[in-house]
């Protein structure tokens, strides 16, 4: 196993929810709720779920682009919410993001070339014949065109834009980028170029990739590991084909019961869930699934579960598996 990159443990985070601008909280929204995983240097670690769960806010918090309230998020062994501003910006070379809408993403008052060197200009020395150079470079190893530029985003399709996102991020050779749904707001027929591009750099230049997204198809294509998350908890995590073949945790069930099959020539059982959608600003108790789960029981209820690792290395936070055996 490759040593870990990326050690998050009891990760929260919470936002205040207030009635009127100048009104006192009336509540909170528990957005990340006790996240802990790793990510080992090199592998493709998946995050999915519902919209809403928490996903993209975690990713930020990742970052350090919203500070957590408890937790410790460690980088090559670095704990990142002990870092001066200064350490931290440093840090940030090697922590990349791919954003979900490439238009929003780029600034459309700049061209290609501004944008893809523009943190070669915040984090490095370099003169200006060299940033051209290596623009040109990225933009080869992503597949556009040179002639391109100095054209301004809004000249391009959604999947080029989505290059010059994946540019942008490669530019001070990172050794994380987090991939926030990169290809869900591309058309069917571009998402896999993207895919594959993304996959073919991560040979080429040993990348780690958090990705996120609420695709299952896409996920089980991208990722070597993935973990479930649910109203801000993570509730699985697994190795990617033991997941899709052997899917533990009720909810994570029902999610892959949902996705079509057609090659199989079996018709897939379709998990059907019921009951309410809690409310992140009042969760429950207990488990956070437990108001829609077809197996709970009472203590379920009030108590909330740990994510247990299992014998075979997974993990999984339902009292189901208490007994399966590895530790809490």
């Amino acid at each position: 196993m490759n040593e870990v990159l990326l050690d998050v443990k009891n990760v929260s985070k919470t936002f205040p929810v207030k009635a009127g601008l100048f009104s006192s909280a009336k509540g909170v929204v528990h957005a990340v709720d006790n996240v802990s995983f790793q990510i080992h240097r090199g592998e493709s670690f998946g995050l999915v779920g519902e919209s809403g769960c928490g996903k993209s806010t975690l990713s930020r918090t990742l970052l350090q682009l919203v500070p957590a309230d408890t937790g410790e998020i460690c980088f090559n062994g670095k704990n990142l919410a002990a870092l001066s501003k200064k350490e931290m910006r440093a840090q940030r070379e090697s922590m990349r993001m791919v954003f979900q809408k490439p238009f929003d993403s780029l600034n459309p008052r700049q061209t290609v070339r501004q944008i893809i060197s523009a943190p070669m200009q915040v984090h490095r020395k370099m003169s200006r014949q060299e940033m051209d150079a290596e623009v040109m470079k990225l933009m080869d190893l992503v597949g556009l065109s040179r002639g391109y530029v100095d054209r301004y985003p809004h000249e391009f399709s959604g999947g080029q834009r989505q290059r010059i996102g994946i540019a942008r991020a490669l530019a001070l050779q990172p050794q994380l980028i987090v991939c926030d749904e990169p290809v869900s707001a591309l058309d069917v027929s571009i998402q896999a170029q993207i895919l594959n591009l993304l996959k073919d750099l991560q040979k080429e230049f040993g990348l780690t990739y958090l990705f996120i997204s609420h695709n299952l198809a896409v996920v089980k294509h991208m990722s070597d590991r993935i973990a479930v998350m649910y109203l801000g908890s993570l509730v699985e995590v697994a190795n990617g084909p033991e997941l899709y073949r052997a899917a533990r945790h009720p909810y994570t069930q029902a999610l892959l019961s949902a996705i079509p099959d057609p090659g199989s020539g079996q018709k897939r059982q379709r998990i059907i869930l019921t009951g309410d959608i809690p409310s992140p600003v009042n969760p429950p108790a207990g488990c956070r699934f437990c108001t829609r789960c077809p197996n709970v029981m009472e203590r379920c209820k009030t108590e909330r579960p740990t994510l247990r690792t299992l014998a075979d290395g997974g993990q999984v936070a339902c009292f189901l598996y208490e007994q399966e055996g590895g530790t809490a």
